[in-house]
């Protein structure tokens, strides 16, 4: 029953890849809010820090729940936000 000290359990490494993950996804949820306050100062709105937050933490939570896939989830999050930029015209 001796269990290798070198070796972490699955909530050990799942917590590792949430912390990894949050390096990609503070920038991607700040893109994305910025991006979208940026549009709603055109037509005179704003979204509060709030919004950010949330978004940060569905990211987190994805990524905890989903350690596999979300780079997959990310990578399409990225792609759509060059998309918008495009179509946008930024």
């Amino acid at each position: 029953m001796a269990r290798n000290s070198g070796q972490g359990g699955p909530i050990e490494s799942r917590l590792i890849s949430l912390f990894a993950s949050l390096f990609f996804s503070v920038p991607t949820a700040a893109f994305i809010w910025l991006g979208v306050n940026k549009e709603l100062a055109f037509w005179g709105g704003f979204l509060s820090s709030t919004y950010l937050i949330a978004c940060i933490i569905v990211f987190a939570v994805l990524a905890l729940l989903l350690p596999q896939l979300f780079p997959s989830i990310l990578g399409g999050v990225w792609r759509g936000i060059v998309r918008v930029e495009r179509w946008w015209g930024w």
